[in-house]
């Protein structure tokens, strides 16, 4: 677990924690080969789409117009993309900015959420936020997935709160008078925060600015393994095809209802963890090997295959 002790020191702490309560790490080393603020300074000058990145301003968002370029002269082809020079004008005045698909832009990060997904089975998707010194980014939130929010430079203030609804499966506007509060923390240099999916938090700096890369892990939950493992039971099961009776039909649909979940359960009484279909227990992942996935790679493999005519 390399990776991941690269989050926390205490794997041990983390899983009693984890799906139940936030959860602080200390005395991390430095993730600088991963992230820091000049990749940052570098992305937002290497033509990003503009869609990867997003700003916000005292908890709202910013319309993209007001960072937004354009490649090209083709009015009905041209690319939109962020414009860094705009977008520093906009930090200078106080603005978050959010660096989205952070993993799909930097091959270090790419690598280093690839080896976090094989050694939690989880799907890891990253962001990197950067606030200038008394600045708050978004607005009071919650997550669907569970998050760890890894101090690389300055520092921030993070209020978390109970969840409005135990692990949810959909967003809903939060109201922050009715959260209970349950941590009120600065994250420093080499610190993470681990947030359980559903409980909400925000962020602000105080005299100094912040960046940090915040870590999602989206698994697969027990509904949708069951979900296919039903779908699975009926390519078994001739009388779960069926449709329903037609209102016309003299049946007791309460009577073919039984029959039909006891059929179901006695196949789902046979059920062993190794006999679930894989794609089912495993969400999609990224390479974990990003030289495989190199151009460079894929040019060198090319040229060990044999010649051919033609």
């Amino acid at each position: 677990m390399d990776s991941l002790r690269r989050l926390t020191e205490d794997p041990v702490g983390l899983e009693r924690a984890w799906d139940r309560e936030p959860f602080v790490s200390s005395g991390l080393d430095d993730l600088g080969d991963v992230f820091s603020l000049a990749a940052a300074e570098r992305m937002i000058h290497t033509g990003l789409p503009l869609t990867a990145v997003r700003l916000f301003r005292d908890g709202k968002l910013l319309p993209d117009e007001h960072y937004r370029r354009y490649r090209g002269t083709n009015p009905r082809s041209r690319e939109q993309l962020a414009d860094g020079g705009r977008i520093a004008e906009l930090v200078g005045q106080g603005a978050t900015l959010v660096l989205e698909e952070l993993q799909t832009h930097a091959p270090e990060v790419a690598a280093f959420a690839a080896e976090l997904a094989r050694e939690t089975d989880y799907e890891v998707d990253c962001a990197a936020f950067l606030t200038p010194p008394r600045g708050r980014g978004a607005a009071p939130h919650y997550d669907l997935v569970g998050v760890f929010l890894r101090q690389l430079h300055g520092s921030k203030r993070w209020r978390v709160g109970r969840p409005v609804r135990p692990l949810p499966s959909r967003v809903l506007t939060v109201d922050p008078k009715a959260v209970e509060p349950v941590l009120d923390a600065v994250l420093k240099e080499g610190q993470s925060l681990y947030i359980p999916r559903g409980f909400v938090h925000a962020g602000e700096t105080g005299d100094e600015p912040s960046l940090h890369i915040t870590i999602g892990f989206k698994g697969v939950s027990w509904e949708s393994v069951l979900r296919t493992v039903v779908a699975g039971a009926a390519e078994r099961i001739e009388k779960l095809r069926e449709f329903l009776p037609p209102a016309f039909a003299a049946l007791d649909r309460e009577a073919l209802l039984r029959e039909r979940v006891t059929q179901l359960t006695a196949h789902l009484a046979d059920l062993t963890w190794a006999a679930l279909p894989p794609a089912a227990l495993h969400p999609r992942q990224p390479s974990a090997d990003p030289v495989a996935g190199s151009l460079t790679a894929a040019l060198r493999r090319a040229g060990e295959q044999p010649r051919r005519s033609g």
